[in-house]
């Protein structure tokens, strides 16, 4: 079915993301189908009607901009993407989705979208970030571009679980203790069997 403008707000976008358990994190961009993304025009006829072989003709250029135009980031490195689809929606217009693979232990995410800054004038966006049960939520323009979100101490505990760095020290002085404890053990036992061999030749 095509798609028509009406069935998007103009001049505003939603970019939702979603972080896993292991660190991934789905991401959701919503469009009006018949706005220009960039140098990007959907409507190839420019009748005002978008369909699905428009939107399958400007896959490669859509992924670009996706992949181009958003750096997710945890505490500070930038996650891997990968562009994953491009489709029509009756009520939403145009849906691109993308993945980051982000690491499970991070303490931070922030998604910045560049792309804000190719887009007609005056156009707005509602970033929003979901981690588990916290949330962050911003009107984006050219001129911020982004948004960052402290993740819950369940999702940074709930996927890869790591030993504490005091586990791991106090780990390290159990062992030492008891190799210690071996040596002086071997060294006693040795001792008795020569005083006992000693005993033995002289009679005693």
């Amino acid at each position: 079915m095509p798609s028509f403008a009406r069935s998007h707000t103009l001049g505003l976008s939603t970019a939702d993301f979603t972080v896993q358990p292991d660190g991934r994190v789905q991401a959701r961009f919503v469009f009006a189908s018949s706005e220009p993304l960039g140098a990007l025009w959907l409507d190839r006829d420019h009748d005002g009607v978008v369909t699905a072989e428009d939107v399958a003709a400007a896959r490669g250029d859509l992924g670009r901009f996706i992949l181009d135009g958003v750096d997710f980031t945890a505490d500070g490195d930038r996650c891997p993407a990968t562009f994953e689809a491009a489709s029509l929606s009756e009520i939403d217009g145009l849906v691109l989705t993308a993945r980051y693979a982000c690491p499970d232990d991070a303490d931070s995410v922030e998604a910045t979208l560049y792309y804000l800054s190719a887009l007609p004038r005056g156009h707005r966006e509602i970033g929003r970030i979901v981690a588990a049960s916290a949330t962050t939520e911003a009107v984006m323009t050219a001129d911020r571009r982004a948004v960052q979100l402290t993740l819950p101490h369940s999702v940074r505990t709930s996927g890869r679980r790591r030993m504490p760095r005091s586990w791991f020290a106090g780990g390290l002085v159990a062992a030492a203790t008891a190799w210690f404890a071996r040596g002086v053990w071997q060294r006693r036992r040795a001792k008795t069997h020569k005083g006992h061999a000693l005993n033995h030749e002289s009679g005693t």
